[in-house]
């Protein structure tokens, strides 16, 4: 049977998984699914309502539907890899962030614990920006 958590404990669950990859650059969403024996489907959904960005399985995109696979004739050459940039925020996401949450009857409260872990998420992004930067004016 599922089980439902207060806020407190998501907030909490959260937070120790920024703190975590903070320090240790990452491995934080398993650490808190050992430490508090979560499922980590769980996490991840509340890593994601929180605003945190939580990277998905690497490995080959799937083909669409209905397209047969390119022969090897006839792919285009790759171009040289260029340093990637990060990711602006697609408009839909930053409208969806940027709504007060589903529920009517959200109080203050709610508002800010879900301000605070938007804060968070962004200031974690800002710190990966700064140590990009450092690096990439670290190479000139």
């Amino acid at each position: 049977m599922a089980t439902r958590y207060d806020q407190k404990t998501k907030d909490e669950v959260v937070a120790y998984i920024q703190q975590y990859n903070e320090e240790k650059g990452r491995g934080g969403q398993s650490a808190a699914v050992n430490k508090w024996k979560l499922n980590p489907i769980t996490v991840k959904s509340w890593l994601e309502k929180a605003g945190v960005e939580t990277p998905g399985k690497g490995g080959k995109k799937k083909r669409k539907p209905g397209r047969p696979p390119k022969a090897a004739s006839e792919k285009a050459p790759k171009a040289p890899r260029a340093a990637k940039a990060p990711k602006a925020p697609k408009a839909a996401k930053a409208a969806k962030e940027a709504k007060a949450p589903r529920a009517a009857n959200a109080d203050a409260s709610d508002l800010l614990s879900i301000t605070l872990h938007r804060m968070m998420a962004i200031q974690s992004q800002i710190g990966a920006l700064q140590s990009e930067y450092e690096k990439l004016k670290g190479k000139l």
